[in-house]
């Protein structure tokens, strides 16, 4: 748990990490007494608050330098104690509001909106597409892959579709395959994912000691099949090449951060836990359980629909001095501007 500072400890460590956000130099307490928070204090006493808060593991001194500079304690604290939400500068919040156009595709109010995060933060925008778990699916079909795999494609009545990859025996062949699809469309047509999974899971526990190799495997994937799908559509992410622009993410850490993005599936994994919380979340260094970005920060926030049958994610990825006072302020009123537009157009579909 962090501890906790009194004013005058905050207004320095929120200095300090002002002053480091913007020149990625370590912060002297010359520079603080410089600035208005500071005015009244000492540069005596201000190195005496800051050794106080190196003690305390919210600033470190790098060895070449007298300067001090935020540990991640440092940046968590400032991110979940000094920045108020609901300052957000008007010109901003006309743009983004512009992304919001009636009659507009929402896939299309997605990609724009990813741009528009990573254009405001300076690093890299994500937003996943929003989930619908009350969009009946209508047909399951099996297409194999290669030898021992295949992916399940199954199609909602609004076009939407979900995929599953699982293994299946070579010996089971495209004939098998269409039967089986056949079946498991009797099963589930007309209920939603959750629902269908459900149907699945008695229909074929019944019939168990009757079905082949294929269907005990849908029967494991069936377990999980509740859970947004994780392919490459479902999440758009805008603006990595913003973070060429921050030295202290050397070249391998730059290199395994863009794997993630091409791969995708470790930032969805991330993101459907996000989204079972509310509000505004930070992920600092290791707050994110992925090694490929210990080094950096993501805030993120969900939005949907009132009733919580439509939800989607989004959020910013950047180094641990990205600002947050502005991050943070965009990706709350960004949620609540997709939230308002996903409820509008629900209301409209009624």
């Amino acid at each position: 748990m962090e501890n906790e500072l009194n004013k005058r400890a905050e207004n320095i460590l929120e200095s300090v990490v002002d002053i480091y956000t913007s020149t990625g130099s370590p912060v002297g307490s010359k520079a603080l007494s410089q600035i208005n928070k500071s005015e009244t204090l000492s540069p005596a006493t201000i190195r005496n608050v800051m050794a106080d808060l190196e003690e305390k593991g919210y600033l470190t001194s790098p060895h070449t330098s007298a300067g001090r500079v935020p540990t991640e304690d440092g940046f968590r604290y400032y991110a979940n104690s000094l920045v108020e939400i609901g300052n957000l500068k008007s010109n901003i919040k006309k743009e983004l509001d512009a992304s919001i156009k009636d009659g507009i595709d929402f896939d299309v109010i997605v990609n724009d909106i990813s741009q528009k995060i990573s254009q405001f933060t300076s690093c890299a925008g994500l937003v996943s597409s929003p989930q619908n778990d009350s969009d009946p699916l209508e047909t399951i079909e099996f297409i194999r892959l290669s030898n021992d795999r295949v992916v399940a494609v199954m199609v909602t009545k609004s076009g939407k579709i979900e995929n599953r990859i699982i293994n299946v025996p070579n010996k089971i062949d495209a004939k098998t395959l269409n039967q089986s699809s056949k079946y498991l469309t009797d099963i589930i047509g007309g209920h939603t994912l959750p629902d269908a999974r459900v149907a699945m899971m008695e229909e074929l526990t019944e019939k168990r000691c009757e079905v082949d190799t294929l269907m005990n495997n849908m029967i494991n994937v069936a377990e999980t099949w509740s859970e947004p799908a994780l392919s490459d559509s479902a999440l758009v992410v805008s603006g990595s090449q913003n973070l060429f622009q921050y030295p202290e993410l050397v070249r391998d850490q730059l290199k395994d951060l863009f794997n993630v993005f091409e791969e995708k599936r470790l930032l969805m994994a991330l993101l459907n836990e996000v989204s079972k919380g509310t509000g505004v979340q930070i992920f600092i260094g290791s707050d994110s359980k992925i090694g490929e970005v210990k080094d950096c920060a993501l805030i993120t926030s969900n939005y949907g629909t009132k009733d919580r049958e439509t939800i989607g994610t989004l959020g910013v990825i950047g180094p641990m001095r990205m600002n947050y006072k502005r991050a943070i302020n965009i990706i709350d009123y960004t949620s609540k501007l997709l939230s308002e537009a996903l409820e509008k157009q629900k209301e409209e579909n009624k």
